[in-house]
């Protein structure tokens, strides 16, 4: 295998509810017990099932808050994906939540073959592990309420939390129809 360093789009921004979800969902992942085990996935942290709390409405609003930036900001991919000349729809089957304590980490991945990835981040500090673009190594420094959307075939990881207070992110898979 290769590594290429890719030039592509990443869209950063504010989730203008932030507060609203974070009242509503950080509770749901503080006292968060089981989910997935740590050697099923990349991320070696407590993580939540693939589709997690999938009716709570807090979450369907950052969901289509998220489809709407992903269609505002890579419109020419989505409008024209696989060549089609109508509009795709656009689907995030998996969301899920991810707690990490003292010494958890992501280790590098992408998520080929979905067509975007999601990483949110809902309980964090400044000086918290950065979500790091393996390919580029661009870093994006946590901030409660902040979103990441990317072309899904980036690979990137999360180095090892080193603070005693939890770092907790929501992430997600984007999917055309």
């Amino acid at each position: 295998m290769i590594k290429v360093k890719h030039i592509a789009p990443v869209v950063i921004g504010d989730y203008p509810f932030a507060k609203e979800l974070k009242t509503s969902i950080l509770p749901l992942l503080e006292d968060f017990k089981g989910g997935i085990p740590q050697d099923e996935t990349n991320v070696k942290a407590i993580h939540t099932e693939w589709d997690w709390e999938s009716e709570n409405i807090h979450l369907k609003k950052l969901k289509i808050y998220l489809i709407n930036e992903i269609e505002r900001n890579f419109s020419k991919n989505v409008y024209n994906f696989l060549g089609s000349k109508e509009k795709a729809e656009l689907t995030i089957p998996h969301f899920w939540g991810n707690v990490y304590n003292k010494g958890d980490y992501a280790q590098e991945h992408s998520h080929f073959p979905c067509a975007f990835s999601i990483a949110y981040f809902l309980k964090s500090k400044w000086y918290h592990s950065p979500f790091i673009f393996s390919d580029s190594g661009k870093k994006v420094r946590p901030k409660e309420g902040r979103f990441v959307i990317f072309p899904a075939y980036l690979w990137h990881k999360v180095p090892k939390h080193q603070f005693k207070e939890t770092r907790i992110t929501l992430s997600g898979n984007v999917y055309v129809k």
